[in-house]
């Protein structure tokens, strides 16, 4: 029992020399607690002059707590822009190392493609020598004519009663395809990787391109209250960039839910796609104010959903137009002209 508690108990090593740093081993263990923390290294706070030394002798006033406070979060700081470099710099050389893994795969897959057509048409003759039979290559024509072969068997079972089980077992035991060469695995595992990464390249290109003002960024949840930084260029631009960015998607947004009859979809699987997205910055300061923005947007999305539902609803329906009625109430006027016309022509007839 001793020994499972220690084994419980040690603390987790960091994993990378990035962390090696003793400042950020405890921010790295899975019991973790901010205040805690805080409680940890910042002194007692001693709320009155009149405080008894005896009973708290760390007890320190204001002033000093809150110097130490500033020179940890000083510290705290310089920690988070230099992981937030190294992220950067990561985040560079993974967007950079697709483009020639790619290039690598595309390399060795003509390669391959190379070497089994040399194999299997310009060699054979020379392999055949060495490899009785020569070298087998799966193909699907085989399979597909088994399958073919076994479609028939099944139809003739059925029709003259017989099991369809045993042509089911003979169709999977036909289906069984050669193993398949080990560079051909190994052309598949690269090619997966090769998805993978461009997977991981997408979402990583779209996270950078949703830029958030630092103004939005909610220090609600801290314990702390801090100072917002200095105004400068570089904050300046940031903000002016973020707020061109959120009234890009909201305008996105509403014009997807104006757009079509099914525009509401749209936008709910673009809120979605977003949604998504700022699972990136789970844990971390920006999380609720990116939660908060999907959230307007989701409200946004609704409210002009039931503003257009509301307009079509005020819209008066136009009644059609009465032609039939009117076919009817001048055919009479045609029928009453003709008769006068034929009374007038036999009178001139009679007159005549």
């Amino acid at each position: 029992m001793v020994v499972s508690y220690a084994a419980a108990s040690a603390p987790v090593q960091p994993k990378s020399s990035q962390l090696s740093d003793p400042a950020l081993l405890p921010f790295i263990q899975p019991d973790f607690d901010p205040v805690d923390h805080l409680n940890s290294v910042l002194p007692a706070l001693a709320i009155s002059s009149t405080q008894s030394k005896s009973s708290n002798a760390a007890a320190l006033p204001l002033p000093d707590v809150s110097a130490q406070t500033q020179s940890l979060l000083s510290q705290l700081n310089a920690q988070t822009t230099r992981l937030s470099t190294v992220l950067t710099q990561m985040t560079d050389d993974i967007l950079r190392s697709g483009g020639r893994l790619a290039y690598e795969v595309e390399v060795l897959r003509g390669e391959t493609v190379g070497l089994s057509t040399a194999l299997t048409e310009g060699l054979s003759k020379d392999v055949e020598r060495f490899v009785p039979g020569g070298i087998k290559v799966a193909s699907s024509q085989p399979a597909a004519q088994a399958k073919a072969d076994a479609v028939e068997r099944r139809a003739s079972a059925a029709t003259t009663g017989d099991d369809v089980k045993a042509a089911d077992a003979e169709e999977d035991g036909q289906q069984e395809t050669p193993e398949l060469p080990e560079y051909i695995t190994r052309l598949r595992t690269l090619t997966h990787v090769r998805s993978r990464l461009e997977s991981v390249i997408k979402v990583f290109g779209e996270a950078m391109q949703w830029t958030l003002p630092p103004s939005e960024v909610s220090l609600a949840s801290s314990l702390i209250s801090v100072s917002a930084p200095e105004p400068g260029s570089d904050s300046h631009s940031r903000e002016e960039k973020g707020r061109e960015f959120a009234e890009k998607l909201r305008t996105e947004i509403a014009d997807l839910v104006t757009g079509t009859d099914e525009g509401y979809e749209a936008a709910q699987a673009r809120i979605q796609a977003l949604r998504d997205l700022a699972q990136v910055w789970k844990d971390t300061a920006e999380e609720k104010a990116r939660t908060r923005f999907i959230d307007g947007l989701v409200k946004l999305a609704e409210d002009r959903h039931r503003q257009l539902n509301s307009q079509y609803q005020r819209q008066p329906r136009s009644a059609p137009p009465p032609r039939r009625e009117e076919s009817r109430s001048r055919a009479p006027e045609r029928g009453i002209g003709f008769l006068d016309n034929l009374n007038r022509m036999r009178e001139n007839i009679y007159l005549s």
